[in-house]
Order: C-alpha cells, then sequence, then structure tokens
C-alpha cells in the first residue's frame, strides 16, 4: 500500500495526517489487515511518483497499482472495508 502525502519539509497538511491517523487506527485495531500491507508513505509530488501515477490530488492511498481514494480523508469504515475485500480468497 503506497499512501502518497503532501510534505513540506517534514510537514504534512491536515488531511494527510488524518489519514495516517485512520490508517494507523485501522492497523492497530485489526491486526490482520497489519500482516497482510506494507504501508510506505511517500511524497506526492516526487517526480518518480509524477511520472508512475501523474498529477494527484493528496492524499492518495493506492494499492496493487490502483487507486483507492484521492484527494480527501478515507472513511475508516469504508476503508477497512475495502481492505478485507481485497484480502478476501475470490
Amino acid at each position: 500500500m503506497h499512501v502518497l502525502l503532501k510534505s513540506e519539509e517534514e510537514s504534512y497538511c491536515a488531511k494527510c495526517c488524518k489519514t495516517m491517523n485512520i490508517i494507523e487506527r485501522i492497523f492497530a485495531s485489526i491486526p490482520e489487515l497489519k500482516e497482510k500491507f506494507d504501508v510506505s508513505y511517500e511524497d506526492v509530488y516526487s517526480p518518480d511518483n509524477i511520472k508512475i501515477y501523474g498529477d494527484l490530488t493528496p492524499p492518495v492511498i493506492i494499492i496493487n497499482n490502483h487507486i483507492l481514494t484521492e484527494g480527501h480523508v478515507p472513511i475508516m469504515k469504508k476503508l477497512a472495508r475495502d481492505l478485507y475485500k481485497l484480502i478476501e480468497p475470490a
């Protein structure tokens, strides 16, 4: 899971901070999800991310090169549901 955030010299915007907190709270309360996903927090404006994904509005959550959310703080229950769907056997 890649989480692309707006980083300005080691400080994140309010939406990005809330997104990080929601992800951490989900993983703290549902250890099963934490075991299944590796999370990396990256700068949405890095040249590498722009080259791969184009111009995005932070915060962005990307899983398996698929944009799950963009431009808003995710709703905790919906994000947890979406993550569960990704780990359920087909």
